[in-house]
């Protein structure tokens, strides 16, 4: 033990096979923990705990996704700061087709479409991208059985979310990136917070899987990003979560330095904790050198394979070592990466697999809202039912602040508990 730290002690194994883990861990315990984990010694024992988690609620077989990015084009009229993703031009449906089906026929049973964002109007009837977004779906539905997921930004509407869900998308995204609205005004000057976040009330209210993603090291305080993973406990319906490693990336306007890997690691090993039967994953700024600290620190089980981006024509020359370029009509090429991540997934013991996993849901949740009820600006129900199955698990770890040679504490966590929750705005 390195002085002025506590080793935590690991779980005990017999504790750990239900769900809900970090369900009654405090916002004190978890800024407690994370910030006890800046020190190697206390970290290891955590990131042990997360991992623990992981294989008893994910298992340990990661799974190959793929994603396809620059699909929408960027309509705000400033840009945020630090991307270089974007592009002002629409992509070709057929195209995002073609890659699609380029994807699928390297076996991936996954796919995220990402693309930049149209705000809609003020009375959210008006959505830039969400019926171009239903026609991509649909054409790659008709090519493809494709496991798809979306990430447009804050540009649709209730209406968008319910075509979309109907469609048999599994997932909607809304990337926070940080919670923080002054670094979020400050680095996303044209986007909107608020209309992030209450895309994923629309997604929650519509029972729609959501997707969501945090930027770290974006300026944002530790503080801030425990926070961030705190607040997220808002939404029963979130499904998979993943971390970007900032990085500034020639001919963007943010500049500063590149995130730690740490800092990742950390934070995933916390989110683990909070959330033991999430997907968490790796965003941008990240690669394939990342991958082993993210796994031992509680990562997965979603492992990016293959990607193409619809911005404009890509090299076809090889992309150099492991790496595949396949070549996709006369504008896209598809990066194959699966042969150097699997090669690197080997040497841990790890076996990735085609078929996504997804975890069996041990809670059932539903809200409905109304806006405009009588008195009230806004009303809303909620009926939650957790731990379904009434199994054991650890409710709460404690870290003990005061005695520096005392380790973390864990105790049992709730049964079956349904919850029926009224609130109301006037």
């Amino acid at each position: 033990m390195i002085s002025g730290y506590p080793v935590p002690q690991p779980f005990d194994t017999r504790k750990t096979s239900g769900c809900a883990v970090g369900a009654s861990l405090t916002p004190h315990e978890a800024h407690s923990l994370y910030r006890q984990s800046t020190n190697p010694a206390f970290a290891a024992h955590l990131f042990a705990n997360a991992s623990r988690l992981r294989d008893q609620h994910l298992g340990r077989s990661p799974w190959w996704s793929a994603g396809i990015s620059a699909v929408t084009p960027c309509e705000l009229a400033t840009l945020c700061t630090y991307c270089t993703f974007f592009t002002r031009q629409a992509a070709r449906a057929e195209d995002i087709a073609a890659a699609a089906r380029a994807i699928a026929a390297l076996g991936i049973r996954h796919l995220h479409l990402s693309g930049g964002t149209s705000l809609p109007d003020g009375n959210g009837t008006h959505s830039g991208h969400g019926q171009r977004l239903v026609e991509m779906v649909a054409a790659i539905r008709a090519g493809t059985d494709l496991e798809i997921e979306v990430n447009v930004g804050p540009s649709l509407t209730r209406g968008d979310v319910r075509a979309l869900k109907q469609l048999g998308v599994c997932a909607i995204t809304s990337s926070l990136e940080v919670l923080n609205g002054e670094v979020f005004s400050r680095f996303k000057p044209g986007d909107s917070l608020s209309g992030r976040i209450r895309l994923m009330e629309l997604c929650e209210e519509e029972g729609m899987p959501i997707r969501s993603m945090m930027l770290v090291g974006l300026g944002e305080s530790d503080a801030d990003r425990v926070d961030h993973l705190l607040f997220l406990r808002r939404f029963p319906m979130l499904r998979h979560l993943r971390l970007s490693r900032y990085l500034p990336f020639p001919g963007a306007a943010a500049g500063g330095v590149r995130c730690s890997p740490w800092q990742v690691a950390r934070l995933t090993a916390l989110t683990r904790l909070l959330y033991p039967d999430l997907d968490i994953g790796l965003a941008a700024g990240n690669d394939a050198d990342d991958l082993p600290l993210w796994w031992l620190a509680g990562g997965g089980n979603q492992i990016i394979g293959a990607s193409a981006s619809m911005k404009g024509p890509r090299a076809r020359t090889g992309a150099g070592g492991e790496a595949r370029a396949i070549p996709v009509g006369e504008r896209i090429v598809v990066h194959d990466n699966m042969p150097r991540i699997a090669r690197y997934l080997g040497e841990m013991g790890l076996a990735p697999v085609f078929s996504p996993r997804f975890r069996e849901r041990d809670e059932i949740c539903h809200a409905y809202r109304w806006k405009n009820v009588a008195m009230m600006q806004e009303a809303g129900i909620a009926l939650s039912v957790l731990n379904l199955f009434d199994k054991n698990y650890i409710g709460q770890i404690s870290a003990n602040d005061f005695d520096l040679n005392a380790g973390a504490s864990y105790y049992a966590g709730a049964p079956r508990a349904v919850a029926l929750t009224l609130d109301a705005r006037f």
